[in-house]
Parts: structure tokens; C-alpha cells; sequence
């Protein structure tokens, strides 16, 4: 990966504010000693080895962004505040003295030129002297190359779990291996919120898919450390800011024209994101349903539903993955799975609202019958387009509420003359009369003429200045 911006210019100042003073102090020295060796630079990331109090040099490692510092990581067993002293001294390097620096990139477009009986030479020289290296030159050889992507989908599923893979790797190693005070887990947020940043950066430079493979290895390292913290609504707040950059990321990519986004990848995401889904914490589900919404409404795996509906007992947050069936299956325009999910859910609202089709109209009505909707429900249908789609459809529905659900009927009915009297028009007043009217006799069918009188005369205090409503009222015979 090749990066056409400038690295960035960065300062003593910015050194000094990410550790304490004396990790500075003692950084010059380890940097003025020469403590730092090998130093390299491979796109982004800035590593080295920096001799210290250990028989074995400590591996220092920067991730650089183009106006600062993404992240940084040393071997050492450092657990104070801030950047470790071997830090400070590869990045006093950096500013001091960059011409010191290897240039991997410039390395590795002359080895581009050398035959591949050289390259092998090559690596097998590096894994008998670093056997660390053999896991992540393990990723790269089980990753197929570019050309057997475009052939085969399955190519791309082992890409993206590699990539996300090694990331959550280095991930790890920003958490640490121990419980996170409060303190600590500010400062890993600090390091955290940067990747988040740097997976920005990887988008504008065109590389879409790297940039969403980091933002789901902070995701799911975050969902998998959280065990691990005292602070319960910090990563929850982290992982909720991941998904919604994720989502932005693939969807600026999925407007640019050509997309630098393959739908291999996207549908491979979106399955590995389900997985965790089911994985998680109930409080990281809801974020991971809406960011597969999200996504599926740009290209959903045809098996979704089917893995969801398997799994759905097993889920941490049954509500959250439902939520994300109706969306997929509505999507779809699959009306009967749709319907089928709210009868087996006992979801009332959304079964009446889904039924209200020419040819499901008959069956909505007997649900209206048959389920005891809220208020908020009912006027929620009141104000859907289906009520002016379908003839009468107000007058329809108060009647059969009021004959089948009285209680109900009354709030609702006194809702809709508070709404209708709003207006301060003859129209909505209009509207009030008739419905006042309608609740009398509710009131009276339900024995509860002494509720009424106490309703119609709080009413008319309320609306003591609205003359004309007041007068339309006495006309209808309205007493209180």
C-alpha cells in the first residue's frame, strides 16, 4: 500500500504532550545515545528496535496520520501515563534525524524488479531471524493474490477475515493484556479515537476496504475487551461512533463513481458483523443491528435472514435482531415472511400496518379486532398514508375500537379532539363537535356518565376563549 501524501511534520511540542516529563527527559538520552536502531518507515507505520534495561531490544512501532500521531506501542512493560521513553526516542528519530530512517517502500519496489526464487530468499532470511514474523507471513500466504480475488468470492471472505485479523492483533496490543482502570482505558481511547481517524485517512487516499477492515477490528476488540473495564458506558459510546463512521465510510464509497468498495467484501463484513452480533454484550447489539441495516440496504447476503432466524433464541438483544428482520424482510418486499415474523413476535402494530393491502385488507381489519393497540398506535395509523388510500378508513377504525377495545377508545378519542382543536378553524372544530359528540355516547354505553360530565366541563374551561368552538358546541347539543 503506497501513499502519495506527505508524512507529517511533527513537533517536539507534540511529543512532550503525549507522555510525562520525565519519559521526555529520559527519551532524549536513550535518542542521544543511540539507543534506536534499524529504524524503518512502510507506509504509515513507523518501527524500530531501542536498546533498554532488557537483555533483548524492545520493538517500538508509530502509526503515523497525516497531520499527527494515530497510535503507538512498545514491547516494554511501561504501564505509567503517556508514550513510554523508547517511544519519545524513535520519535525524537523521526524529527532529529529522518535521514536515518529505511524507506521500506523504496525497498520494496527494487525487490519488485528481483525473480521470485530471490523473494523466498529474502523472507526465509527474515523468519530465521525474526521466527515472530511467521504468524503474519502466514496471513499473507493464506490470502489469495488480486487476480484470484476477481475469480473466486470465497478469495475475498479469507481477505478480509486476515485483514481484520491482523488489526485486531495490533488492536490488542494497545489494550494490553491487564484489567483497565478508568485511567488507563481513557488513555487507550485516546490511542483508539486516533485509528479511527487514521481509517478516515486510508478512505480519502482510496483504500475503502483497509480503512473498514480497521474500523471492525476496533469494533470487535472493543466488544471483546469490555469484560475487562470498570467503565461500562465508555466503549459502548466508542463502538456506537465506529459503526456510524463504517456506515459513512461505505456509503460515500458506494456513491463515488468507480466504487472502490467490492460487494465480496461488504457481504463479508455484514456476515462477520452478524456473527458478533449474537457474540456481544446485549448493550453493543443494537449498534451492530443498525449498522447491518445500514448495510444491507446497500447489498444484504442472501442468507442473512435465514441465520438470523436460526440464531434468533440465542440473541443478547432478541428486540434489536427482530428489528433487523422486519428491515430486511421489508427491504425484500417479503410481505408474507414479514407478516409471519409479527404474528410469531406478537408485534400487533406492525402486523395491522403490514396487512392493510388490497389483498390483505379483510385480515387487517380482524387484527384491528383482535389486538388491543396503543393510542400512539392507533394514531400513528390515523396519520399513515393508508387512511387516505383506503375510503373511510377514520370512521372504520374508531367503530371497531370502540366496540371491541372501549377503554382504549376513550383516550383516543379525547387525544384526537385535542389535536382537532389545534387548528383554531371551523374545519377542526368541526372535527372536535363530531367526536365529542362520538364520546357521549361511549361514555354512556359504558355507564360512565359521571366521567363524561367531568371531561366535557374540564374541556370547556380549557377552551373557555375559544368562542366559536364553544358555540359550535352548544349548537350539536354538547352538555356538560
Amino acid at each position: 500500500m503506497s501513499f502519495e501524501v506527505p508524512l507529517p511534520n511533527l513537533t517536539l511540542n507534540q511529543i512532550q504532550q503525549r507522555c510525562t516529563t520525565q519519559s521526555f527527559t529520559r527519551g532524549s538520552e536513550y535518542f542521544e545515545i543511540g539507543a534506536i536502531s534499524n529504524p524503518v518507515l512502510h507506509g504509515w507505520t513507523l518501527s524500530a528496535a531501542c536498546r533498554g534495561s532488557a537483555s533483548t531490544p524492545y520493538h517500538v512501532v508509530v502509526e503515523l496520520m497525516p497531520t499527527t500521531i494515530a497510535a503507538t506501542d512498545c514491547s516494554c512493560p511501561y504501564s505509567g501515563q503517556g508514550d513510554c521513553k523508547h517511544i519519545v526516542a524513535l520519535l525524537l528519530t523521526y524529527i532529529e534525524a529522518r535521514e536515518t530512517i529505511y524507506s521500506v517502500d523504496a525497498l520494496l519496489t527494487a525487490l519488485a524488479e528481483k525473480p521470485k526464487e530471490n523473494l523466498i530468499r529474502v523472507i526465509s532470511e527474515m523468519l530465521r531471524r525474526a521466527p515472530t514474523l511467521a504468524p503474519i507471513a502466514r496471513v499473507y500466504a493464506d490470502t489469495p493474490g488480486e487476480s484470484d480475488l476477481e475469480m473466486d468470492p470465497t478469495a475475498h471472505k479469507l481477505k478480509v477475515r486476515s485483514t481484520v485479523t491482523v488489526y485486531r492483533k495490533r488492536i490488542d496490543h494497545i489494550f494490553g493484556r491487564d484489567f483497565l482502570e478508568q485511567h488507563q482505558l481513557h488513555q487507550v481511547l485516546v490511542q483508539l479515537e486516533a485509528l479511527v481517524g487514521h481509517a478516515e485517512s486510508l478512505t480519502a487516499l482510496g483504500e475503502t476496504e483497509f480503512a473498514m477492515s480497521m474500523l471492525h477490528a476496533l469494533i470487535h476488540q472493543s466488544i471483546a475487551r469490555y469484560p475487562d473495564t470498570l467503565q461500562k458506558e465508555e466503549l459502548p459510546r466508542f463502538v456506537h461512533k465506529c459503526t456510524n463512521v463504517f456506515a459513512q465510510i461505505v456509503m460515500n464509497a458506494q456513491a463515488s463513481t468507480p466504487t472502490d468498495l467490492s460487494t465480496a467484501s461488504l457481504l463479508e463484513h455484514c456476515q462477520m458483523l452478524l456473527d458478533l452480533s449474537f457474540e456481544a454484550a446485549s448493550v453493543f447489539t443494537p449498534h451492530l443491528t443498525r449498522l447491518l441495516e445500514q448495510l444491507c440496504a446497500i447489498q444484504a447476503p442472501a442468507d442473512l435472514q435465514t441465520t438470523i432466524e436460526q440464531h434468533l433464541d440465542e440473541s443478547p438483544d432478541r428486540q434489536a435482531h427482530v428489528q433487523l428482520l422486519f428491515t430486511l424482510y421489508s427491504d425484500a418486499n417479503s410481505t408474507e415472511d414479514y407478516l409471519r415474523l409479527a404474528r410469531r413476535e406478537g408485534e400487533s402494530y406492525r402486523l395491522t400496518h403490514a396487512l392493510f393491502t388490497p389483498q390483505h385488507e379483510a385480515e387487517a381489519w380482524q387484527a384491528i379486532e383482535e389486538f388491543s393497540l396503543s393510542v400512539d398506535e392507533y394514531l400513528s395509523l390515523l396519520r399513515s398514508p393508508i387512511a387516505s388510500r383506503m375510503p373511510a378508513f377514520t370512521d372504520k377504525l374508531l367503530r371497531l375500537v370502540r366496540n371491541h377495545h372501549p377503554d382504549t377508545a376513550i383516550i383516543l378519542y379525547q387525544r384526537l379532539i385535542e389535536q382537532a382543536t389545534l387548528s383554531q378553524r371551523r374545519e377542526g372544530y368541526e372535527k372536535a363537535r363530531r367526536y365529542l359528540t362520538e364520546l357521549r355516547t361511549l361514555y354512556e354505553e359504558c355507564d360512565q356518565e359521571n366521567q363524561w360530565t367531568v371531561y366535557i366541563t374540564d374541556f370547556r374551561k380549557r377552551h373557555a376563549r375559544k368562542q366559536l368552538l364553544l358555540q359550535m358546541i352548544d349548537e350539536q347539543d354538547v352538555p356538560a
